[in-house]
């Protein structure tokens, strides 16, 4: 009987951590976001002069570069849609996969995304991503 309850304990316990393991894999790849890259710099002012002709940035600092963010989404289709406004403006970029844990932050991103998603104008997209970098900036770095 005691070697039935000690089995039973290690399989309980070894079926538990699978369990914990498998779950936080499924919230990792949930909250993998795009951030669509200008380009990193070494100060803040090669950072501005680069990027003065763009009007919807965000220049952050990480590390010890100063990085230019002109978008973040979450979905693959509006990442495809966002390359090419930058293409078609003749911005080079880098795509950065990082993840966030903010629920506000991310609860916005996914109403932005529908919208990003439902429109083929130009100026709305960039509007929109306005809106994002400036909700990334309140609420995830400050």
């Amino acid at each position: 009987m005691i070697v039935a309850i000690l089995l039973g304990s290690v399989l309980g316990n070894f079926l538990f951590e699978q369990y914990k393991l498998e779950s936080s894999e499924v919230v990792k790849e949930v909250n993998s976001l795009y951030f669509i890259m200008e380009g990193a710099y070494s100060s803040l002012e090669q950072a501005e002069k680069s990027s003065e002709d763009i009007d919807v940035k965000l220049i952050t600092k990480e590390d010890a570069n100063y990085i230019v963010y002109l978008a973040i989404t979450k979905d693959s289709n509006n990442l495809e849609k966002m390359e090419k406004l930058y293409k078609d403006l003749n911005i080079n970029t880098t795509i950065k996969t990082m993840s966030v844990s903010n629920k506000e932050f991310l609860a916005t991103l996914e109403q932005m995304d529908l919208l990003i998603n439902n429109t083929k104008d130009n100026e709305e997209i960039l509007s929109i991503n306005e809106v994002v970098l400036a909700n990334y900036q309140e609420f995830v770095l400050e």
